[in-house]
């Protein structure tokens, strides 16, 4: 099994990036190949909603969206991590998100192929986890879109500065859990 984490914060060894290396771990630890890719060190442009992909089967952009898109048809487990800012994920995580439109067929079909799992992961400032629950259950819908199957989202709320995540040890042991959830099915 292989499970592809995509973390989206800008910010390295962020609370986001904490919990998704932990996730990373469980799946590892689960017997699954792991990769890890920031999305800030990616170089993509935003869908430009241009409609090639709807007939042409791919995104027209040159961008290392190409590599991300291959990593993503290819994996059979998929970790998003985002932290949440002013109740959305990152812009850059958004952006990765919009750019998925490629993957849509005629007829808002999904192109990926079926049987890939997802988890999301979600740090926040903002001390009540529920608070942002729309975001999280619509980016499951958008993973369930494409035929993912999605667990329940891991929201780490009240996570302010760097670190705090770590401190954490019972949000800690649900990351590893999830991820080795995510790796054995």
């Amino acid at each position: 099994m292989k499970v592809t984490a995509f973390v989206g914060s800008p910010r390295p060894g962020g609370n986001t990036e904490v919990l998704v290396r932990e996730a990373l771990q469980g799946a590892e630890d689960a017997g699954a190949e792991t990769t890890l890719i920031y999305l800030n060190d990616a170089a993509f442009l935003d869908c430009q909603g241009c409609g090639f992909c709807n007939d042409g089967g791919t995104c027209k952009l040159e961008d290392d969206m190409t590599g991300l898109y291959q990593m993503i048809e290819e994996t059979d487990g998929i970790i998003l991590g985002s932290p949440v800012y002013f109740g959305m994920v990152s812009g850059i995580t958004k952006s990765f998100i919009d750019r998925w439109y490629a993957f849509m067929g005629p007829e808002f079909t999904s192109r990926l192929r079926p049987g890939k799992k997802a988890a999301i992961i979600l740090a926040q400032g903002d001390p009540n986890p529920d608070v942002y629950g729309p975001m999280a259950t619509h980016l499951a819908v958008t993973m369930e879109f494409f035929g993912i199957e999605v667990a329940a989202p891991l929201v780490g709320a009240g996570l302010l500065d760097v670190g705090d995540a770590a401190k954490d040890g019972e949000l800690m042991r649900r990351a590893y859990e999830l991820g080795k959830r995510l790796a054995s099915g």
